[in-house]
């Protein structure tokens, strides 16, 4: 018994049963790399790769067909300091955030505790406000041009109920521009905040709803000391994302006013395009995108901070 303890010990201080143990260990490994790989290439080529580049075009002066890139270091970045245009639609992103994201969170947020009672036909409802998210942009911008045109839907039901005096062309309207354009962008958004803020409620702790109602709680009491804390991750994906798609505008505006009248909806998105693609300044517009970049992380992280130390 001795000399086959003697055995195992000499085996296990060879370290045969722990390589042993480190190559199985090492297979799984493999095994998963080969499922996770071809994911990774994909996102290396298509993602990692053209921000690489764009942060590469930044500090060049190219006009997108010259072989010859042309080194300008950080002036790309300082011209945009002194273009009055570039905070115009810094602005207007500002305005578009201020106006986008509550009224995205909050419909939604109203509209997914509506649809998580017990009410006929709920499917249709969900499918219905969740169809304008899968729809392809530019059907969304012809129809809210159709809309917002001077002999359009909006303005024809203004004269239905006797407010003729208010009608106007709104995509051409300096004051009401953006705010219509909002609108819009919010119809064709906020079904993905239901869709999340319903998958939150289901999630919620029915036993909490009890356990409140025990103590009197009534349906106002529920939404704020139970709902509201239970749902605070969820409502912190849902700002997130709303906030990103508000910095990263662009399809809605360019397919309806393209930045007009006079940039009064010009986007940092829009104006990026611009000066890249109408106006053979590629690396003024990789220069904005890396800003625009900035921005996003910079508010994301921001929000991120606040929303921990609430937490805390």
């Amino acid at each position: 018994m001795k000399r086959e303890a003697g055995t195992t010990g000499q085996a296990v201080a060879d370290g045969r049963w722990i390589s042993g143990q480190t190559r199985r260990r090492l297979s799984n490994h493999l095994l998963a790399y080969r499922f996770v790989l071809p994911a990774l290439a994909l996102y290396a080529v298509f993602v990692l790769w053209p921000i690489v580049n764009i942060f590469t075009l930044s500090v060049y002066d190219w006009d997108g067909i010259s072989p010859v890139k042309e080194w300008v270091g950080l002036d790309n970045f300082a011209r945009l300091l002194t273009d009055p245009i570039f905070w115009q639609a810094f602005r207007n992103n500002l305005v578009w955030l201020v106006l986008f994201v509550p009224l995205n969170v909050a419909v939604g947020f109203i509209v997914a505790a509506l649809l998580s009672t017990r009410i006929r036909g709920r499917f249709i409802f969900r499918l219905g406000y969740f169809l304008p998210v899968i729809q392809a942009s530019i059907v969304t911008a012809m129809i809210w041009r159709w809309i917002y045109a001077p002999d359009g839907l909006f303005n024809s039901a203004l004269g239905a109920v006797g407010l003729d005096d208010l009608a106007r062309g709104w995509l051409g309207d300096f004051t009401f521009a953006l705010p219509a354009l909002v609108v819009a962008a919010f119809w064709a958004s906020f079904g993905l905040s239901v869709i999340i803020f319903l998958a939150g409620l289901q999630n919620v702790d029915q036993t909490l709803y009890d356990a409140a109602r025990v103590d009197g709680a009534n349906s106002r009491q529920l939404l704020r000391h139970v709902t509201i804390p239970a749902l605070r991750n969820t409502i912190t994906v849902v700002v997130l994302l709303q906030m990103i798609a508000a910095f990263q505008t662009f399809d809605i505006i360019w397919a309806t006013t393209q930045g007009g009248p006079i940039r009064e909806t010009e986007m940092l998105a829009t104006y990026m395009y611009k000066r890249g693609f109408q106006q053979g300044e590629f690396g003024q517009g990789a220069a904005i995108a890396v800003v625009l970049g900035a921005i996003i992380l910079a508010f994301s992280s921001v929000y991120l901070v606040m929303q921990e130390r609430g937490n805390d």
